[in-house]
């Protein structure tokens, strides 16, 4: 036994989340800054494992792996994470893989993102973070569907409206997709798989928007119909968290006048929310830029 350490990303809600048939399923958009980090300290003499910060999901997932291991034995687990909750950032679901990725580095435990996936599924509907490339996958059984790779070069400009969407609670209501929109599922799976296989983003922002398009009728965004210009402007894609409360604008990185082009969208976006409290954020090529450079102009490359 030694210090287990662990970490997982969060996301910045989904490239696309529906229905293949009856199957759902949906495909991350991982953003490795935004993190989840645990750390467990175990300890023999005692039987259970205690959390700190009432991280009640986490504690279940390392319960549900010692048990799977047969261990005996307890310990602490300290997670730490920048993944705001009740958003639809996957914040949850990076603390459950984050607890086991440290439980089994502390026991030498032969984890895999399978069992990661089986047991997580278990506890709620996970986001598929156990894998830091982009992948289809099937969230309510916790089953991988297709592994796509690392996501062309991108800048994201997005923002929080607000609230918070408990995802349990979602996942517990049907959602009567219809054959047209079913059928634009399908299509936005093919234009990520192109997307990948081209190395071109604009086929992915195409994704996106579509499925962005048709959450809207399951979770309405205020301002869809103002972003969508917003992204048509800029040859991006709507990306949003479709059961939560954050949404973004996709853009290729190599855009010219990049700099200018995320200024003019954040000052658009906080425009339309009319909050002075509500600051838009950004990530390029998976790094995050305090959202105060944006709001006050200073946009500095981040490589």
């Amino acid at each position: 036994m030694k210090r287990g350490k662990g970490s997982c990303n969060g996301t910045f809600g989904e490239l696309v989340q529906g229905v293949i048939g009856e199957r759902p399923f949906l495909i991350t958009l991982p953003i490795s800054s935004l993190r989840s980090e645990a750390i467990f300290i175990p300890d023999p003499t005692v039987s259970e494992i205690a959390v700190l910060d009432s991280k009640v999901k986490a504690l279940k997932a390392g319960e549900l792996l010692v048990q799977q291991f047969g261990l005996k034995h307890g310990g602490l687990l300290d997670i730490r994470s920048n993944i705001p909750a009740g958003k639809g950032m996957a914040s949850s679901s990076a603390d459950i893989v984050a607890a086991m990725k440290a439980i089994a580095h502390s026991y030498s435990l032969p984890l895999t993102k399978e069992m990661i996936s089986t047991i997580a599924a278990k506890i709620e509907p996970t986001d598929g973070v156990m894998y830091d490339e982009v992948v289809a996958y099937d969230y309510i059984q916790g089953e991988l569907m297709e592994i796509f790779g690392t996501l062309p070069s991108f800048i994201l400009v997005g923002i929080d409206l607000g609230g918070e969407v408990n995802t349990i609670e979602f996942n517990q209501f049907p959602k009567a997709y219809d054959r047209h929109e079913q059928k634009q599922f399908l299509e936005a799976y093919e234009w990520v798989k192109e997307g990948f296989r081209k190395k071109d983003l604009s086929c992915i922002c195409k994704a996106a928007t579509i499925s962005a398009r048709v959450n809207q009728k399951i979770v309405p965004s205020p301002f869809f119909n103002e972003f969508e210009k917003l992204a048509h402007v800029c040859q991006g894609g709507i990306v949003v968290a479709h059961s939560g409360t954050v949404m973004g604008i996709l853009i290729d990185r190599n855009i010219p006048n990049r700099n200018e082009v995320v200024l003019h969208l954040s000052r658009q976006m906080s425009v339309m929310i009319k909050n002075p409290t509500i600051k838009p954020f950004y990530y390029e090529s998976n790094e995050k830029m305090n959202s105060q450079k944006i709001a006050e102009g200073r946009i500095i490359n981040v490589l």
